[in-house]
């Protein structure tokens, strides 16, 4: 079952700077940092919130200017929720799998969004 949003990825320029405005300016803090080939994965947040913002590197992503923010649902059980998801006839674009931070998948929705899902 999905427990809440867990992440919103907003694509930057300059990770460092984003994450000086974000942790200095606005009051976030730094969640998570995981090393992402010549990036990192960066989330911060507001104190005590249960969302993220993920600083996703432009760089990484040829297309981000006809991207969406990437929303990701963290949930209780990955398998469960994927299987319960795939019997209601839901499309997925990444199947289950394995990454440095947990296991991911993603889904579509009626509109072709696609949509996270994290344990």
């Amino acid at each position: 079952m999905i427990r809440h949003v867990s992440t919103v990825a907003v694509y930057v320029t300059d990770q460092d700077e984003a994450l000086r405005f974000w942790t200095g300016k606005v009051g976030f803090e730094l969640r998570a940092e995981w090393p992402m080939g010549d990036a990192r994965w960066l989330e911060v947040a507001p104190p005590g919130a249960a969302s993220a913002l993920v600083l996703h590197p432009k760089a990484m992503m040829p297309d981000w200017e006809t991207r969406r923010p990437g929303v990701v649902f963290e949930v209780e059980d990955i398998e469960v929720t994927c299987s319960r998801l795939a019997a209601e006839g839901v499309s997925f674009a990444k199947p289950l799998t394995e990454m440095p931070w947990g296991r991911f998948a993603s889904f579509l929705d009626t509109e072709g969004n696609e949509f996270g899902l994290r344990e």
